[in-house]
């Protein structure tokens, strides 16, 4: 993480700044902890990684599907690649749609990034100046650290909750999140923080699968179904949860209906 970055980040409980014990000159922080002071809470550093959750601590959907994509970690970009082919496009066209229209720039905030399959089309976005990735499973992040490493990217990677975002009100220029937000333990928190930190002005995506993409999981992604114990509620855009105040809200279909993408912008 780069030092400078500890300027962006709360306590994700009772949002106060954090801070880091002065251990070097060095530009980036690769171990430590991030201390709250007031919740007297600290969170761990392991490998320029801040950890904002502890995994056996998640409940419900949160604990369900971060161990479900620790695992498919392994698998996801492989699998990502041939379900695109099975849609009837390629995976470089729909990622490139989907950029396109966040048109990003600035500080990007991607929640949920995964292995960081968005990450060539993000950092080729000749507006964009700075990447910061979230996601709730540490086994995804591991993924997308070899990626940077191999591809000699710099972008600042946390393990934390959508619901509770380590960051600061009004810092991100662009903010959006691709597959997940279907079976977050409380979708309505989860918008409500990335509004929180999206600077005024800022427009703002969210993307799942439709209930056919949600169906169409159950029949090639392993332990998909058997998660919901057969008690799985029907997908639908949560279209409800984006509050009134929010501008130019638009519901259109992605990926050749795959996906339905929510898109919004924050009153300046």
């Amino acid at each position: 993480m780069k030092r400078e970055t500890l300027g962006l980040l709360i306590c994700p409980h009772c949002h106060a700044s954090l801070s880091c014990p002065a251990t070097s000159e060095a530009s980036s922080i690769q171990a430590g902890v991030l201390t709250c002071p007031t919740c007297q809470v600290t969170y761990p550093v392991i490998n320029g990684l801040p950890h904002f959750i502890r995994q056996d601590e998640l409940e419900g959907l949160n604990k369900t599907f971060a161990r479900l994509y620790d695992w498919f970690s392994l698998i996801y970009s492989t699998f990502s690649r041939v379900g695109f082919y099975f849609l009837g496009t390629s995976e470089t066209r729909a990622r490139q749609e989907l950029i396109d229209r966040l048109a990003p720039h600035g500080k990007v905030l991607e929640v949920s990034i995964g292995p960081g399959v968005n990450l060539p089309f993000l950092l080729n976005s000749p507006r964009v100046t700075d990447v910061y990735g979230l996601d709730i499973s540490i086994g995804q992040l591991n993924r997308c650290n070899t990626l940077l490493r191999r591809k000699g990217w710099s972008v600042d990677l946390f393990l934390g909750n959508a619901e509770e975002l380590p960051f600061t009100d009004n810092s991100f220029d662009s903010v959006f999140h691709v597959g997940g937000i279907n079976f977050f333990s409380n979708k309505q928190k989860a918008i409500d923080e990335m509004i929180r930190v999206a600077k005024p002005g800022t427009h703002i995506i969210i993307c799942d699968e439709n209930e056919s993409g949600a169906q169409w999981y159950e029949k090639f992604l392993p332990g998909f179904k058997g998660a919901f114990h057969g008690q799985r509620e029907a997908v639908s855009a949560p279209a409800e949860l984006i509050p009134a105040s929010m501008q130019n809200l638009g519901l259109s279909q992605l990926w050749n209906g795959f996906m339905y993408c929510l898109e919004f912008q924050k009153p300046i």
